[in-house]
């Protein structure tokens, strides 16, 4: 505890932590768990225990999901869908998860051809589960307000009490300690450092 004090004094000197509240501390907690979620296989079709959702209209797919840890699994457009995490499936359509706990998938027909896309090499989850059991989903488009502590940095996942917000060349998440911290901006703008208890990538089922 004395150790973590002693950096969390360091950080705020420095700027990086003002004046965000401690909410967890780290030695407190155990180190993020990293799942895996495979909802679709590689032939485009669902999972054994995941059902399906038809979805109506368009959409065009171009990037590769944030989250993926395995290629050709891509995000599809417009950001209003919210289809974070995308396969390729039959009848020129996609199967898409937009809640990883759901076990329910969006079958939605796109546009064009579907994008050749590789994972990232450091996929950010899809969505977050923090110590106090608050759940985050990681931002696909949209405006977001400003941090009032820390102007430049951008947000990255709406929880249900606050949104994350990080510097603008990461994902809002510290990987640097164990477990994980976030910085959550509340809905009095208040900035709080919290714990990731939980974090859910998503792949490719066999």
């Amino acid at each position: 505890m004395r150790r973590l004090i002693a950096l969390l004094a360091t950080l705020t000197l420095a700027g990086v932590l003002a004046p965000a509240v401690i909410d967890a501390p780290a030695s407190a907690a155990p180190a993020t768990h990293v799942v895996v979620v495979r909802p679709v296989t590689a032939q485009g079709r669902p999972a054994p225990g995941w059902t399906v959702h038809r979805q109506k209209g368009a959409v065009f797919c171009d990037d590769a999901s944030r989250s993926a840890v395995d290629d050709g699994i891509a995000t599809c457009y417009p950001s209003a869908y919210y289809l974070p995490s995308c396969w390729r499936s039959a009848g020129h359509t996609v199967l898409c998860v937009r809640d990883v706990g759901s076990r329910e998938l969006v079958r939605i027909r796109y546009r064009g051809a579907y994008p050749d896309v590789t994972a990232p090499r450091r996929p950010s989850p899809q969505e977050l589960t923090l110590g106090n059991g608050e759940t985050c989903t990681i931002r696909i488009g949209g405006a977001w307000g400003t941090a009032p502590s820390h102007p430049r940095w951008l947000g990255f996942y709406s929880c249900e009490s606050g949104s994350v917000y990080g510097p603008p060349n990461g994902d809002g998440i510290d990987r640097g300690h164990h477990p994980w911290w976030v910085h959550v901006m509340r809905d009095d703008r208040s900035m709080v450092l919290k714990t990731v208890r939980t974090a859910y990538v998503v792949g490719t089922a066999a």
